[in-house]
């Protein structure tokens, strides 16, 4: 990052944020409709950090300090990745993934990262978490031959 930067958690709720409407889909087969997420589009996040030539995907760090996951570049930049800190009009809940968590609607939900705690800009492919053990890298929900 050109600028990397570090919020307060009060810091980091005065940040612009945006509400969208998306479902929230997991590989084993159960979905949630609708939901309400507010926060930060990570495109913009990045986009005030500055992205170096060499940054090709983006890194993100869980809170528990095991999980990690990555998203290209080109995927961290769909409209609807978000960083978001509300779901429903109320505080993510620790359990669902809050304070702070990603949202990647295109994508099954182990993409979107719980206690979202770091992002970090790198310049190789990073297997994460799930995708260790067998998950997709490319979690698309609707895999079609654009996606494979």
């Amino acid at each position: 990052m050109e600028r990397p930067s570090v919020w307060s958690w009060e810091q980091f709720l005065k940040l612009k944020r945006t509400v969208q409407v998306s479902d929230f889909h997991c590989v084993t087969g159960w979905s949630v409709y609708k939901c309400t997420w507010e926060g930060i589009p990570l495109k913009e996040m990045l986009a005030a950090a500055g992205v170096k030539p060499e940054a090709k995907f983006v890194k993100f760090y869980s809170g528990d300090g095991v999980y990690t996951d990555a998203l290209s570049l080109d995927q961290a930049a769909i409209d609807d990745v978000m960083v978001a800190v509300m779901l429903d009009g109320k505080p993510i809940p620790q359990k669902l993934g809050g304070p702070v968590r990603l949202i990647v609607p295109k994508m099954f939900a182990y993409k979107s990262v719980k206690w979202l705690q770091g992002i970090e800009l790198i310049d190789k492919e990073h297997i994460g978490y799930w995708e260790v053990r067998g998950y997709r890298n490319d979690a698309w929900v609707w895999v079609d031959q654009e996606h494979v």
